[in-house]
């Protein structure tokens, strides 16, 4: 399919989309600016806006389409893993629910971009206009909660509509939209001020250090959000300091602890700091549909032979069955693992290579019985046959970045999306993959997902990302 081909399709479903619902193509740009689903009547008394944050509490534990892009759900989970390298593609099935590769999904990208402006401007609502008791605990609560969710939404919005911020080409950041103003015609800032807009409002919300459980975001889980944030933008030092600081109050687990935490569908176990759909019974469009759909495709080879410790991993025939088949549970959220791949990560490029192949092996002896050490003679070199050949920096593989992004992503297959995360940090490789008889391309700039084609027709300052700039 061609790049003209995909903006084709992207213009036509958003031109339906607004004809079927009696809308018009305004309803898109002034959704996150408008205070419509409040019938543009400003809420009043500490009990509304606690209202409005409940809501948006009970959504994020129900892993509601709407929130889902804040934390993730099942659906979005089980998509972006189905359009990386860790499953194959179904040759024999041609109505498989799953994605054959991300050039299905982008329609559904520009939705994404909505509900993270729509769930901002919910925000932006509580910010600009709470100012009740705010010397209290409640009310120091849903402030920092409000600023915890508006991080976080831009942080999703950095990672999937921008190029990643280490890349030649990352220039280009999102609209910025703290307040309300109806005839505003937001542009795109430069990447450093959204990435300034991101960490200002993590740090605020620690300010606020939310005490109340219901309200998720406490300041444990906003480090680890700083940690994320540090790491996708190559701030080495910081970022593996929050890991370091997380990882001693919520340590590793492994063999039967892990095993229960992994295979737990619901519930922070274990060291999981946060989570979405985290309530049993309520999770998005039906957890048992999810989970049965992933049965259609087969982990991929290139995937599977990264195990070469075979049965001594315990992951190994844990998170897949005999057919090569999914086992295993989907997560969306944060856990302590992900802190100590962000850690050894950050002192290979902080030139601490003794200190990187230290924590990569404690790691692997977690999870590998009868291991032994690696050392720097006896890791493995980079396969010439992987997609990723460069690290974030561009620097081409040694074995140590390449055993520690392998092992990475041997322990989150099935997590957050993150292998495509990885992929697109990592260089953004193009490859191809063979279904119902055609050849699909995962090109470059599709790792950067397209704005909603009806907000950049309508407004002329907003750039559209490389790729997707044909309409009709």
């Amino acid at each position: 399919m061609t790049e003209y081909t995909i903006m084709k399709r992207l213009h036509h479903t958003a031109w339906l989309t607004c004809l079927c619902t009696g809308t018009c193509l305004f309803a898109s740009c002034q959704d996150f600016l408008d205070i419509k689903p409040y019938d543009k009547t400003i809420p009043e008394t500490a009990e509304d806006y606690s209202a409005m944050v409940h809501n948006l509490c009970n959504d994020l534990d129900e892993g509601t389409r709407e929130a889902a892009p804040i934390l993730g759900n099942y659906t979005e989970t089980s998509e972006l893993e189905s359009i990386s390298d860790n499953m194959e593609v179904n040759l024999s099935d041609a109505n498989t629910m799953l994605s054959t590769y991300i050039g299905d999904r982008l329609n559904n990208k520009q939705s994404v971009y909505q509900n993270l402006y729509k769930e901002i401007g919910v925000c932006n609502i509580i910010l600009n206009n709470f100012d009740q008791d705010l010397g209290s605990r409640e009310s120091q609560d849903i402030l920092g909660f409000s600023y915890a969710v508006r991080g976080v939404c831009y942080y999703q919005l950095l990672r999937q509509f921008c190029e990643p911020p280490l890349s030649r080409d990352a220039r280009l950041g999102v609209p910025l939209v703290t307040e309300f103003d109806m005839e505003a015609r937001p542009v795109r800032s430069d990447i450093q001020s959204t990435i300034n807009r991101i960490e200002n409002d993590l740090k605020t919300a620690i300010s606020y250090d939310i005490q109340n459980p219901m309200y998720r975001f406490n300041n444990d889980i906003l480090h680890g959000y700083l940690a994320r944030l540090y790491h996708w933008c190559g701030r080495w030092k910081e970022a593996r300091e929050e890991a370091l600081a997380l990882l001693k109050k919520y340590p590793l687990l492994s063999g039967e602890e892990y095993k229960s935490m992994i295979t737990t569908q619901y519930g922070l176990v274990g060291n999981r700091m946060i989570m979405s759909s985290m309530i049993s019974g309520s999770s998005s469009q039906g957890v048992s549909g999810t989970l049965t759909h992933l049965q259609e495709r087969p982990l991929s080879a290139r995937y599977l032979k990264l195990f070469k410790e075979g049965e001594r991993d315990v992951r190994y025939n844990f998170y897949w069955n005999k057919k090569r088949r999914n086992n295993r549970a989907i997560f969306s959220g944060l856990r302590s693992a992900e802190m100590a791949f962000i850690a050894m990560e950050c002192a290979y490029h902080l030139n601490e290579t003794g200190t990187a192949l230290a924590e990569l092996n404690a790691f692997r002896r977690l999870r590998i019985t009868d291991y032994e050490d690696y050392t720097l003679q006896t890791l493995p070199a980079p396969d010439a046959q992987e997609l990723i050949q460069a690290d974030a920096t561009g620097k081409a593989l040694t074995p140590l970045i390449n055993a520690i992004l392998n092992e990475r992503r041997k322990e989150f297959y099935m997590e957050n999306g993150d292998r495509w995360f990885e992929l697109k940090r990592n260089g953004g490789p193009e490859w191809w993959v063979m279904g119902k008889g055609k050849k699909y391309w995962t090109r470059h700039f599709m790792y950067c997902f397209p704005l909603p084609v009806e907000d950049v027709e309508l407004n002329p300052g907003l750039i559209q990302n490389p790729g997707y700039e044909e309409t009709y």
